[in-house]
């Protein structure tokens, strides 16, 4: 017991880091004048899927909002009493990664505030909801229509009948969130780690619904997408990372013989903080996280310009910082580099059917290159199957990737970009289609 609460305390202190990491961040932007406003924009606009804090905001406010939204995750841990596990740091990464593109503290606060009901209701506590409460912020977007927008398609000003409706829409989420999730896994078998992807996906495509298919209100559009800031965010987190990298060296000079181990992890039902140590872990989240890096400044779109091969990178705006984070969100609970690397290849293969019908002239444009922005985030979520390429293997891993790509652009349809955890509720469909079909066919590796 004294174990887990020591491990308890380093995982809440390492997050507690990595959001002042985010403050220093928000002040070495520069542009003070802009801070404070491009905050409050922020905060006062509507943030449905996807809307680019970085253009928003500005740099500073989208770095600082990213912070503010990662102390209010440290305090629900802290002040409810929670015991921090890999799920914790999932929940963590999840909110904060979308704090770029979409979470606020006013959209996400209604959601926590439905996970204290939840947890008055059932007389339980609040603690042992902590993580269920941040993860149901993922239908975070529906609170900040309703008190910015809704029912208009331009944003109107701040309403407070929205605002009691963002409440009773918390309520509502927070207390059935936890029976969602804890269902979940039957429909993906856990081979999603975006086990709450599912649940949130199909949860708010039920709200969208109720708000606007069925009662004929015109669904708005967001999407708002600015240039990026590559070397700044390449430069804070090649830091960020590499101090973890440090820290672990000095929680345990031993680590990297425990990483070793760490490495042959399926990544399928494990949290890496419990089996192999905070120190083993940390190092995960530094060479993961360099190895996310090293991707998104690597990976190029491949078209044709006029008949000439034209290849473009990566737009590091304020959705792809967030892709980064969320696909960084279960590094202490099933993702390293060996079993995610079958996912990317995936994405990297079906990127060529598009290319090959605009090339042939099946269709008069190309709908999607790697870089592409719904992309780009969609391998974020994409990377939550590394447990079908580690209890499978490699081509299983490629396979799961390659349908997560064709899918993902398709599925906001279904919940009308409200639900930020797109690409996980992707993903826990791919999982029912395919799972069957390996486990009818194929052995797990261990077998």
């Amino acid at each position: 017991m004294t174990q887990e609460k020591d491990t308890s305390k380093l995982i809440l202190g390492t997050l507690f880091g990595f959001s002042v990491a985010f403050v220093i961040g928000a002040l070495a932007a520069g542009n003070f004048g802009e801070l404070f406003p491009g905050l409050i924009r922020i905060w006062t606009s509507p943030a449905q899927f996807t809307r680019d804090y970085f253009k928003l905001g500005g740099l500073g406010a989208a770095f600082l909002n990213t912070g503010i939204v990662g102390l209010i995750c440290c305090a629900v841990f802290y002040f409810s009493k929670a015991k921090c596990t890999g799920v914790s740091v999932a929940a963590y990464w999840l909110n904060t990664g979308f704090a770029t593109f979409g979470m606020n503290p006013v959209g996400m606060l209604p959601f926590v505030f439905g996970g204290w009901v939840y947890s008055r209701v059932k007389k339980t506590n609040f603690g042992s909801v902590a993580n269920f409460s941040l993860f149901s912020t993922a239908l975070a977007p529906f609170a900040s229509e309703l008190i910015f927008r809704y029912p208009n398609l331009e944003a109107s000003g701040f309403s407070f009948v929205g605002l009691l409706g963002a409440l009773v829409l918390g309520v509502v989420v927070g207390c059935v969130m936890p029976a969602l999730c804890a269902h979940a896994p039957n429909f993906h078998k856990g081979y999603d780690l975006y086990n709450a992807g599912p649940a949130a996906g199909l949860l708010a495509f039920l709200v969208f619904c109720v708000l606007y298919k069925s009662v004929g209100i015109e669904v708005p559009g967001n999407t708002d997408l600015g240039d990026g800031h590559k070397m700044f965010v390449n430069i804070f987190f090649v830091i960020v990372f590499s101090l973890c990298l440090v820290a672990a060296y000095m929680l345990d000079k031993n680590c990297f013989k425990q990483y070793k181990e760490l490495w042959q992890s399926s990544g399928y039902k494990i949290d890496f903080t419990a089996k192999y140590g905070m120190a083993a872990t940390l190092v995960n989240m530094g060479v993961y996280g360099l190895f996310i890096m090293l991707y998104y400044n690597l990976v190029h779109g491949m078209t044709l310009v006029d008949g000439q091969l034209v290849f473009t990178g990566a737009k590091f705006t304020g959705a792809t910082m967030g892709a980064i984070m969320c696909m960084f969100a279960f590094v202490a609970q099933g993702k390293h580099p060996r079993n995610v690397f079958p996912i990317m290849i995936g994405y990297a293969l079906a990127s060529l059917v598009p290319f090959a019908l605009y090339a042939t002239g099946v269709t008069p444009a190309q709908s999607w290159t790697l870089t592409t922005q719904g992309i780009l985030v969609g391998l974020c979520f994409a990377s939550g199957l590394a447990p079908v390429s580690g209890k499978f293997g490699f081509i299983p891993g490629v396979i799961a990737g390659a349908m997560h790509a064709f899918m993902v652009t398709s599925v906001p349809l279904w919940h009308g970009g409200f639900c930020l955890y797109n690409g996980g509720f992707t993903a826990g469909i791919v999982c029912f289609i395919l799972i069957p079909v390996l486990e009818s066919f194929m052995k797990a590796k261990e077998d």
